[in-house]
């Protein structure tokens, strides 16, 4: 059984109070195949004119009342526009945009040459742009209100870079800006294998089959959700202690029946009662979107472990497949 779903976040404590990793939106070569023969830099895709999907995304984010403090990018020229786009739709143009190397799409000839051994021309013309990269990137960067900084701390991928290394290095990245920004909202913009790495790091249950155009999973501080948890628990024990008072006072008004000609009417009204109850909780159901869910011991630890997935607004354009019960 597949699944395509939507989702966000929100909450405090020592790990930001929301953490988003989204794939850039569409690229430019997916409708222009003559795109990269022609580029100088045919790894550094734009996002092309008739791209969609981050508006989508945005209203997602915008209709559950998100915002941010804090936006992280690759620097790769998809993801900062489409950082740029996010914020645009959500009003936040104010808010700071680091861009981080680690977050660079994976390093692999096959997605940045479409070939499998480089080139000597190919390795110098990526350390070339690798080098340059401050310079050839400063005319997108300062389109933003407050231009994009580069962290200096972070570093290029090494090249030829395997998938399993790619997902390793970005499940780290990532943990370590959480790490340096608790309690706030942080958006972080990267490529496919950065929203498949960090679905890993939770340790969900599923398989992550396809990571679509502005596709993104969406996580917050475990310390929000015991804290709703112990609040639902006040509120249950709040309702029964006045339904057991509620119940002492009716004893006591009907204190001239027989006790064996009330307990059947009390069996009665309980049996009647039953149904509703558990029709009440079905009704309260409101998420019929089939979860992944943690699975023990499958997380990344570290932060990751300080994180789990929202469930108001998990993930949005990622396809998940279940295995089905009847299989």
């Amino acid at each position: 059984m597949t699944v395509a779903c939507s989702a966000l976040l929100q909450a405090s404590g020592p790990t930001p109070a929301a953490l988003v990793v989204m794939r850039h939106g569409k690229r430019e070569d997916t409708i222009n195949s003559t795109w990269q023969a022609k580029a100088r830099f045919p790894w550094d895709t734009p996002l092309c004119a008739m791209e969609a999907e981050i508006g989508e995304a945005s209203e997602k984010l915008l209709a559950a009342g998100r915002s941010f403090d804090v936006v992280y990018s690759s620097p790769f020229l998809r993801c900062l526009q489409t950082a740029e786009r996010t914020m645009q739709h959500l009003g936040c143009n104010d808010v700071p945009v680091l861009v981080h190397r680690g977050l660079s799409e994976v390093h692999g000839p096959g997605l940045l040459f479409k070939c499998r051994y480089p080139t000597a021309a190919q390795r110098a013309r990526l350390w070339l742009w690798h080098s340059a990269y401050g310079r050839i990137s400063r005319a997108a960067r300062e389109r933003f209100s407050r231009k994009a900084r580069l962290v200096p701390a972070s570093r290029w991928p090494t090249l030829p870079e395997s998938d399993p290394k790619a997902a390793a290095r970005f499940k780290q990245v990532i943990a370590e800006i959480a790490a340096k920004h608790p309690g706030q909202r942080v958006l972080v913009v990267s490529h496919g294998m950065s929203v498949l790495a960090a679905y890993e790091a939770l340790g969900l249950s599923g398989r992550l089959v396809q990571v679509m155009f502005a596709g993104f999973v969406a996580c917050r501080a475990r310390g929000q959700h015991h804290q709703q948890l112990e609040q639902k628990q006040q509120e249950g024990q709040q309702q029964q202690q006045q339904q057991q008072q509620q119940q002492e006072k009716v004893e006591v008004e009907v204190e001239g029946q027989a006790l064996d000609d009330l307990q059947p009417q009390k069996d009665e009204e309980h049996a009647r009662g039953q149904p509703q109850q558990q029709e009440s909780k079905r009704a309260h159901k409101h998420n019929p979107v089939v979860l992944p869910t943690p699975i023990p011991g499958a997380g990344a630890g570290g932060a990751w472990s300080e994180l789990e997935l929202d469930p108001e607004l998990p993930f949005w354009n990622l396809d998940v497949e279940f295995k089905s019960s009847f299989e």
